[in-house]
């Protein structure tokens, strides 16, 4: 194992620092945003495919795809930095 001694990598707001997340769970949050957009898509009667929608206010489907779009990018953030989210590299002792 390699000594760090020019550089210290110091944790912010308590995050362990271990790499989180994986392609499949990239892929399962990615596919979890799918199917509660079409689920809304299909309750409105909007193609699945569509770009962007303004759901109805009754639409039962609406309160979960804020939660399912913030799980995925929180999950693509991750992914795409190597799991070391929350840290900072300082020139060290």
């Amino acid at each position: 194992m390699t000594k760090i001694t020019e550089l210290q990598m110091r944790a912010k707001k308590g995050h362990s620092g271990r790499i989180e997340t994986r392609p499949r769970a990239l892929a399962a949050a990615a596919f979890a945003y799918r199917r509660v957009w079409e689920a809304a898509c299909k309750h409105d009667g909007i193609p699945t495919d569509t770009k962007f929608a303004v759901f109805s206010d009754g639409n039962p489907y609406t309160k979960f795809i804020d939660n399912a779009f913030a799980h995925y990018a929180a999950c693509r953030r991750e992914y795409e930095s190597g799991g070391y989210v929350g840290l900072e590299i300082e020139r060290g002792k």
